[in-house]
């Protein structure tokens, strides 16, 4: 590299914003949003991913058509769960507004839970697969789902039932999978809160077992907590939440 081209680089830099951060900048005493979930003894809380969302900073990105298009730029924080006073209650605060250079602005948060002692289910189960809830705050489609959600307003209590579903794949992956289900997939859109409540419950004891075949064509075997059992040469039937429900 020549004298010249050194001596213009700073300048190339300037004119590019490189030398400007984008990282976020949350305001001291700024607003925040509380969440806090009534925590099972059997089931793990993991760290709640926070997105943010700028205008100002805008990403480029390739359409299906192949061309370039602007959408608003986003960074992920992530936000610890933290044990309080109350043995089963754990929380976390996540800032509205980020901050920084690119003023970014909270655009969802979501975070997941699991069983944490697979072996309680059996010895040999391979896989323990999560559960997640997301609250969105602005217009951006959430980072799961078909973009439908249900709109609460204010302070914020959620309850749901949950069920360990355990799958014994015989065909293609040969292994029990173990998954925390629920009838819906829970997607909020929130606004003006400062407290969300989520009270999951969960029926560790009503366990589905799903027994898929080992040949194609042959039935996948559902069995309820009770005993009783549906077969489906099509896959596993959809779980009948209301008869679990009513399930001692």
């Amino acid at each position: 590299m020549n004298m010249i081209n050194v001596l213009l680089l700073p300048s190339l830099l300037l004119l590019s914003g490189c030398v400007f951060s984008e990282d976020l900048s949350p305001p001291f005493g700024g607003k925040t949003v509380k969440v806090s979930v009534v925590k099972s003894a059997d089931v793990d809380i993991l760290p709640m991913d926070a997105i943010y969302r700028s205008e100002k900073c805008s990403d480029k990105v390739f359409t299906s058509a192949g061309s370039i298009t602007n959408r608003a730029g986003y960074r992920l924080l992530t936000v610890p769960f933290k044990q309080q006073f109350v043995d089963d209650l754990v929380s976390g605060n996540v800032f509205v507004n980020g901050g920084g250079r690119c003023e970014w602005k909270l655009s969802n948060i979501r975070f997941q839970f699991k069983f944490s002692d697979v072996k309680k289910f059996g010895v040999d189960i391979k896989s323990n697969i999560s559960n997640d809830i997301v609250f969105v705050f602005d217009n951006n489609p959430p980072p799961r789902g078909d973009g439908h959600y249900m709109n609460v307003s204010g302070n914020v209590e959620i309850k749901d039932d949950y069920y360990p579903l355990i799958r014994n794949d015989r065909m293609i992956d040969h292994a029990k999978i173990l998954r925390l289900i629920n009838e819906d997939m829970l997607t909020y859109r929130v606004s003006n809160s400062e407290l969300i409540v989520f009270k999951p419950k969960v029926h560790s004891k009503k366990i589905i077992n799903v027994l898929g075949p080992e040949k194609f064509g042959e039935d996948s075997i559902t069995t309820y907590p009770d005993g009783t059992q549906t077969t489906n040469a099509n896959g596993p039937d959809p779980i009948n939440f209301k008869k679990l429900n009513l399930m001692n």
